[in-house]
């Protein structure tokens, strides 16, 4: 994860919107696949600590797949500002 400028002109980004704190956060994503509703379920112990993943859940595929957890990674990103100042 890092903080990162606007994209330089002519260069097109994909950012997703999250509301985070009363205030709106862009997140620069590399590509969005596609839009599935799933039930997000608990990862258990192992991965209670991991931050910026919420759970996961079984895909229409049968793969598994991260749910991610926009106030965990935005935390990260303010604390890792906080320390590079």
């Amino acid at each position: 994860l890092r903080k990162v400028g606007p994209p330089t002109r002519g260069r097109s980004a994909t950012v997703v919107v999250v509301e985070e704190g009363g205030s709106r956060i862009g997140l620069v994503v590399e590509e969005l696949l596609h839009k599935q509703e799933v039930v997000v379920k608990s990862l258990g112990d192992s991965f209670a600590s991991v931050r910026g993943v919420a759970g996961g859940a079984i895909l229409g595929d049968g793969r598994i797949g991260l749910i991610l957890d926009p106030h965990g990674i935005v935390t990260m990103v303010r604390e890792g500002s906080r320390r590079a100042a």
